[in-house]
């Protein structure tokens, strides 16, 4: 049986602001095997025009996908739905690190796009940014860090409009 390849993907699901929302959406996935990477919950968007968002990452083959984009939507408490492929230029990835040393401009400089890098604080247990840019440009920024062995702490999100 040939293999089917897997690619990421992201939802941005509109959710009533009531209890089990999340619940819901996380049991739609587990229901069918697909292991939800990231979560990142938004509350009450009132200029949105919704009560909440549910923004997640999670890979499989769009076939599978595909199943997920129609089991979310019938959740009697998601509102709506939006679906992108992973290196979608209209998604943001956001990551907060903890490094052993300080980081220089080359250190984050995207490929084709410049990324935000902020320096929050210079602690004991070494130097916190925030990053962010496009996942495409942030990820490979991501790895050539971690693979020099200086991160001792992450924590990523990445969310869509």
């Amino acid at each position: 049986m040939p293999h089917t390849p897997t690619q990421r993907w992201v939802f941005r699901a509109h959710v009533m602001d009531r209890a089990g929302a999340l619940t819901s959406i996380a049991s739609a996935f587990s229901n069918e095997g697909i292991n939800v990477n990231t979560v990142v919950g938004h509350g009450l968007e009132r200029r949105a025009g919704v009560d909440g968002s549910v923004v997640m990452t999670f890979q499989c083959t769009e076939e599978e996908k595909d199943i997920m984009v129609r089991k979310v939507r019938r959740l009697s408490k998601v509102t709506g739905l939006e679906e992108y492929p992973y290196d979608s230029q209209q998604l943001r990835k956001s990551a907060i690190i903890r490094t052993t040393r300080r980081l220089a401009p080359r250190d984050v400089a995207g490929e084709n796009a410049f990324l935000t890098c902020e320096l929050v604080e210079k602690d004991a247990k070494g130097w916190v940014y925030f990053l962010a840019g496009a996942p495409s440009e942030l990820d490979p920024v991501l790895e050539a860090i971690e693979s020099e062995g200086v991160v001792t702490d992450i924590v990523y999100s990445v969310v869509g409009l």
